[in-house]
């Protein structure tokens, strides 16, 4: 998983030039990359950390097994191949010989070995890795660990000699090799975490006396191509290129620079592009019509609309609310008749049908065309895999209008439309929900929204505005902006359902971590759904927060019959197209019930940048499309012709790299 954050400023710009022909820069050339970020980092242990705000730099320190190309295929990287048996619950990896481990100094510090995997799937259990869902139930006696039955030896993961790995699974998997990018199966020495305190041993964890994956360059080891060189706290982070890196020929930026920009000024970006401080840049809906069509015209010969990406944010309830810091309702009346409008089904359809998600994407990007661009009208992304030669997407619109009305006789999933927004089917369905519930309306719903971002103060008021117009005032949206240390506590950063203190929240969105629906699907897993604390649940697994008003709102929306799909989708796996289908159910109920509400995949803006476009790691899942590793800067900025003539040549070349 990678739990993602809405408002961040390095996220949007990430997409700028990711992915390749440009100006004045050879293949082996490159300027610095230089940006900027809204959260620190909130730890740099990478098997542990299922936040994107850590997993987007520490891809950059530390390699995995396998890697993305441009393409988006998965090429060896520590290791240089690999196989499986045939029913995909063995795998076995040749480890690169020759890797070397080096601190945040540059110096050696010892050769990368098989056993160096196995000790980072022990820390990562012990230490309750926030992406141990992963491998739970997958690696084979991994949950058996975790629960103190079986001694880590019997957990499925062998260093067979120093330059072999072998995995063994509970059952079959034919995505595992994509899992393989991600932090949780990536290697730390054992010497060194030890080193890190004694906290750090393996099977005798202590966070209080451990200082492994701390957020200082010195707290972990490196074999990535770069190395954290300044990690400033709301100031500054770096990167520098690993001179020792395996693969150096191919790291072209020697520096990568972020600096905090806290959203409050809306030029501050666009100003150091131009003054060439960043390497890119957006056109702003926050700015004025006038201003947003100087600067549409002054760049019309490079504005580009980027690619979307993997991500999906969605409009979320909370379906059992105990924090109410934010909030205006005065008794528990008004409270109970918000917690019984947002157990009900038509209620969470009305106001999906309300919200009028075009107008809001333009109040970050500016214009209709980026923001249709940027909609997302399901959790998995209709194209992100195919059942029997069509798109996921339809087979997921047809499952639901066969279980419902509400969307009439077909429903279009396809992106760069809204299928959802309806004014009168709202006001239709408000209705039905207020007599089956027996609600008082209006409903009051509290929205936080960080009040250090204009643009999210603009989305917050725009959904505010649609909403109550389409429901003729009868919903009504609570808009509390709040400082950014009290947002990020109550959304991103909660580490329980207890505090998530909202009603309604846009602030939190997922990428999928490896090519399978069930790398999101299963985030609502009312067991250990990773994205449960971000619909203010606790899962049944999280013994030191599931309370009974827990079960009682799983209950009331259904949640346990979504994971009798989840369970039945699992079990397929001798067929993938029975396997992507079964899931379609899964995502069609979402749907259905509007368990949750699709906005968006990560904002795409109109963008200038001097990244040269195509030529970057590329990854719908994973970690691998972060990494900086094959990217180049160049001294001019892009013109719109060669980023659209580089993405028709990139998407040729990957369709027939796609086809092998």
């Amino acid at each position: 998983m990678k739990k993602a954050l809405l408002g961040s400023l390095a996220a949007f710009l990430a997409l700028a030039g990711c992915n390749g022909k440009g100006g004045q820069t050879t293949a082996s050339q490159s300027e610095d990359f230089r940006s900027v970020y809204s959260l620190d980092m909130q730890s740099l242990d990478y098997t542990v950390s299922n936040k994107a705000v850590d997993n987007e730099n520490t891809a950059n320190f530390v390699d995995g097994l396998l890697e993305n190309d441009k393409y988006g295929n998965y090429v060896p990287a520590l290791a240089e191949s690999y196989e499986s048996n045939n029913d995909k619950t063995e795998w076995t990896f040749k480890i690169r010989k020759g890797v070397k481990w080096v601190t945040n100094e540059g110096e050696e510090y010892a050769e990368l070995k098989a056993q160096d995997f196995v000790t980072g799937l022990q820390h990562a259990a012990d230490f309750k890795s926030g992406t141990k869902y992963l491998v739970e139930g997958l690696i084979k006696n991994f949950s058996e660990y975790e629960a103190g039955e079986v001694p880590f030896d019997k957990v499925g993961v062998e260093a067979v000699d120093d330059y072999t790995l072998k995995y063994t699974l509970e059952k079959p998997a034919s995505y595992f090799y994509s899992l393989t990018t991600y932090g949780i199966l990536f290697p730390i020495n054992e010497d060194f975490l030890n080193s890190k305190g004694s906290g750090c041993k393996l099977g005798s964890p202590d966070l209080n006396a451990c200082d492994f994956g701390i957020v200082d360059p010195s707290s972990i080891l490196y074999n990535g191509g770069y190395i954290l060189t300044n990690n400033t706290a709301k100031s500054i982070v770096e990167f520098t290129k690993n001179q020792n890196y395996w693969d150096a020929e191919h790291v072209y930026i020697n520096k990568v620079t972020y600096t905090y920009d806290d959203g409050s000024d809306d030029h501050s970006i666009m100003n150091g592009f131009e003054a060439g401080t960043y390497t890119s840049a957006s056109i702003r809906g926050t700015w004025s019509t006038e201003e947003f069509d100087k600067y549409m015209d002054k760049y019309k010969d490079n504005v580009y609309i980027p690619m979307t990406d993997g991500g999906t944010f969605s409009l979320s309830f909370n379906y059992n609310r105990r924090s109410f810091n934010n909030t205006n309702k005065t008794t528990d009346a008004e409270k109970e008749n918000t917690h019984k409008a947002i157990l009900n089904k038509n209620f969470r359809l009305a106001l999906q049908a309300a919200f009028d998600r075009v107008a809001y994407l333009k109040q970050r990007v500016g214009d209709e065309t980026a923001a249709k661009a940027s909609l997302r009208n399901e959790l998995v992304p209709t194209t992100f895999v195919q059942i029997k030669g069509e798109d996921y997407g339809k087979t997921v619109a047809k499952l639901v209008t066969e279980q419902t009305d509400v969307f009439g006789n077909s429903l279009d999933l396809s992106e760069g439309q809204d299928p959802y927004y309806n004014p009168d089917k709202a006001k239709e369905l408000l209705a039905k929900a207020a007599s089956e519930a027996g609600l008082t309306l209006p409903v009051s719903l509290d929205l936080v929204t960080l009040s250090t971002m204009s643009f999210a103060v603009n989305q917050a008021n725009s959904l505010k505005k649609s909403v109550e117009a389409a429901t003729n005032g009868q919903i009504l949206i609570n808009v509390m902006p709040i400082d950014k240390d009290a947002y990020y506590a109550a959304t991103y950063l909660a580490t329980s359902g207890n505090e998530s203190d909202w009603d309604i929240s846009t602030a939190v969105g997922w990428n999928p971590d490896y090519l399978d629906p069930r790398s999101y699907l299963n985030i609502y897993s009312p067991v250990n759904g990773d994205q449960l604390i971000s619909v203010g649940l606790n899962g049944t697994s999280d013994t030191d927060n599931y309370q009974d008003s827990d079960k009682a709102a799983m209950e009331a929306v259904g949640l346990f019959d979504y994971q009798k799909l989840l369970e039945e989708a699992d079990a397929i796996t001798d067929d993938l197209d029975a396997r992507y289908a079964a899931y379609a159910k899964a995502d069609a109920w979402i749907i259905e019930n509007a368990f949750a509400i699709s906005v968006q995949c990560t904002a795409v803006a109109n963008t200038v940048t001097r990244s040269v476009p195509f030529v970057g790691p590329y990854s719908i899942a994973g970690q691998g499309g972060n990494k900086f590793k094959l990217r180049r800067v160049q001294k001019d900025i892009v013109t719109s012709k060669d980023y659209y003539a580089a993405k028709e040549a990139w998407l040729k070349e990957r369709a027939k790299s796609a086809s092998k």
